[in-house]
């Protein structure tokens, strides 16, 4: 039988306003969520790279590049990761922008938790805790 560490969910978080975003940080380590917070999308993509998270959540507008496109780039290094964009549009926009992408959905703000929430609830149900991966060893 094989023995089971410490299991967690690993999230990063790419918003341009890293220090905005607190309360995401918040809700997510309330669901034992570790998160890796970015402003920067090419270094998240790095990080990616190197350590595919289970879940990410980006904002939109991420300066040089628009979280439709990162959410593109993460399908190419992990397809297997869950995804929602954080973008104050109406749902019918964001699935035109977002088709192909297979995210869980979209949350309007940073302070959205409630929306966060409900996200949660579905991206818990995709992610058993058989596949959640090993914490990172330091």
């Amino acid at each position: 039988m094989k023995a089971k560490g410490k299991m967690s969910i690993k999230a990063i978080l790419v918003a341009g306003d890293g220090a905005g975003v607190s309360r995401l940080t918040e809700a997510l380590s309330n669901h034992s969520i570790s998160v890796t917070v970015s402003a920067m999308p090419d270094e998240a993509l790095d990080e990616c790279r190197r350590n595919p998270p289970h879940l990410a959540i980006v904002e939109s507008d991420l300066g040089a590049m628009t979280g439709v496109r990162f959410l593109a780039e993460l399908l190419k290094v992990s397809w297997t990761t869950s995804t929602i964009l954080i973008a104050d549009e109406d749902e019918e926009s964001i699935h035109d922008r977002t088709e192909g992408l297979g995210i869980l959905g979209s949350i309007r703000t940073t302070d959205d938790i409630e929306g966060l929430e409900r996200l949660l609830a579905r991206f818990t149900k995709i992610v058993p805790s058989d596949q959640q991966f090993p914490s990172a060893k330091q």
